[in-house]
């Protein structure tokens, strides 16, 4: 054990630096995964935009086919 008290001090630092460090990491990884977790949503929404145009326009045509013309 350090005998001047500035190394004391500094010793007793180390630790307390190392937990906020610890903590610092933890959060920058818990962002990433939520921005993952939010990239995937995206995605999904934007594919099940895509399906969903896909169907109105089916939909259109096979009004058309059968002269029945709904819309809102």
């Amino acid at each position: 054990m350090p005998n001047n008290q500035a190394l004391q001090v500094f010793y007793g630092t180390v630790p307390l630096i190392l937990i906020l460090l610890g903590i610092w990491l933890r959060e920058q990884m818990l962002l990433k995964d939520i921005l993952a977790r939010l990239r995937s949503i995206d995605e999904s929404l934007k594919e099940t935009n895509k399906a969903i145009s896909g169907v109105k326009e089916r939909l259109v045509v096979l009004e058309t086919r059968a002269g029945i013309i709904f819309h809102n």
